[in-house]
This record gives C-alpha cells, structure tokens and sequence, in this order.
C-alpha cells in the first residue's frame, strides 16, 4: 500500500512539474509547433536513461518504480503527443506533423541511450 501511495504522490509532482515546465517554455516560445511537450518528452526520456543505468536491477525496484511510473509517468506524456499530432495534422500542417513524429522518435531514443550512456 505504501508504494502504491508514493507512486501516485511522485505522479502527482510529474504532473505539476510538467504544467510548470509547459508555461514557461510556452511563455518563452510561442508557436503552432508544440515545443513545450516535445521538450518535456525528450528530457524525460534523457532522465529515465540516467534513471535505467544508475539504478541496476539489484537497487531497490520500489525507489526506481517512483522515479520511472510516478514522477516520469506524470512528467512526459503519449496522449498529449497524440493529440498535438492530430492537431497539427487535422490543421493541414503535415510537414510539422511528421517532423514532430520524427523528432519525438529519433531524438526520444537518442537522449535515452545519451542518459543511459553518459551517466
């Protein structure tokens, strides 16, 4: 029961810090290319490369299942991506609707290894 309430509390700050990140990176650059959530992605997944090979599979699994399901669960998230696409695409941008796949893709998986790799 303890983890599942501490889960569900890093889940919770993800999601702040996601709608903090998001106003300010929107403040900063305001555009119908959804910068903010891209840039939220990628570095969640930058985070959860470090998270992957900093924490082995012999480290307490509960304290990376907060990192990894609960804050980064909150923090980055796939049906805000889907949604911009179809956004982007269902406004006849279908160049910035494919480049956002494309640099979601490629780029998520780079700073993946990136965080994996270098940390």
């Amino acid at each position: 029961m303890r983890s599942f309430l501490l889960i569900g509390l890093c889940g919770g700050l993800g999601t702040w810090a996601r709608y903090i990140v998001a106003k300010i990176i929107h403040k900063l650059f305001s555009s119908t290319f959804p910068i903010s959530l891209i840039f939220i992605n990628l570095l969640g997944c930058f985070i959860i490369g470090i998270v992957f090979s900093k924490f082995p599979q012999q480290v307490d699994s509960d304290v990376k299942n907060y990192i990894t399901i609960g804050f980064l669960g909150g923090f980055t998230t796939f049906s805000g991506f889907s949604a911009d696409f179809f956004n982007l695409f269902n406004n006849n941008y279908y160049f910035l609707a494919f480049l956002y796949v494309f640099i979601s893709v490629f780029f998520g998986l780079l700073l993946f290894y990136l965080g994996n790799k270098c940390f």
